[in-house]
């Protein structure tokens, strides 16, 4: 069993970023382990990634007050991004990764992007009765979005992967795992504006870096 588990972790990929170097990475082989011994295929691991992520919305939206809960919703969230990345060791040790599999996985990243962000903007919305939020939670899915979009056709079209930007050859910036960190925190916190701020601000400018470097380097 061991040995299983340790050769699945030797075939992981280099994290998206550097907080998933630290929230997902370290236990999702495990997750991989069980799923390949359930016989779990990798999209059937990717669906059980958005039905977590799904799980702890609902919750979110039901409890946004309940501390408890909002605690149990980050849970969620939690286990569905160790989910998403258990899909991909999964399926680099079985061998049955697809290019249907890389797109699904994509797919499912863009609807957690809009279910999280337009749920915190409305949530803000009402608790704070200003439309300033709504606007957050728009730009916070507009650069979730787009910044998806980019890598993806980035590698349909050009079929190279790379950081949207990196640290250090260890480290790198990901919009994705980077999104958990955040939507976790901000939950945790229990400070919803938290995740609205960063990428409805900052991460516009990450999303600009983005695409300048895209544009320079393969115009």
């Amino acid at each position: 069993m061991f040995e299983t588990i340790k050769e699945i972790k030797k075939l992981q990929k280099r994290p998206d970023g550097i907080f998933g170097s630290f929230m997902t990475r370290p236990v999702s082989h495990i997750f991989a382990f069980i799923s390949y011994k359930l016989s779990w295929t990798p999209n059937f691991v990717s669906f059980l990634s958005i039905v977590f992520c799904f799980i702890g919305v609902v919750i979110l939206y039901l409890y946004p007050s309940d501390y408890p809960l909002v605690l149990t919703a980050a849970a969620m969230w939690w286990i569905g991004g160790i989910f998403d990345a258990a899909d991909g060791d999964l399926a680099r040790f079985s061998g049955k990764g697809s290019q249907f599999g890389g797109w699904f996985d994509s797919f499912l990243d863009r609807i957690k992007e809009f279910m999280i962000f337009a749920l915190l903007g409305y949530l803000m919305y009402k608790q704070y009765n200003n439309e300033i939020y709504l606007l957050a939670g728009f730009l916070s899915v507009f650069t979730n979005i787009m910044s998806g979009y980019i890598s993806d056709t980035k590698k349909l079209f050009i079929t190279e992967r790379t950081p949207e930007i990196k640290f250090s050859s260890k480290y790198s910036f990901g919009m994705v795992d980077t999104r958990d960190f955040f939507v976790v925190l901000s939950l945790v916190l229990n400070e919803f504006r938290i995740a609205l701020a960063v990428y409805s601000t900052v991460f516009m400018l990450a999303l600009m870096i983005q695409l300048y470097r895209f544009i320079k380097k393969y115009s």
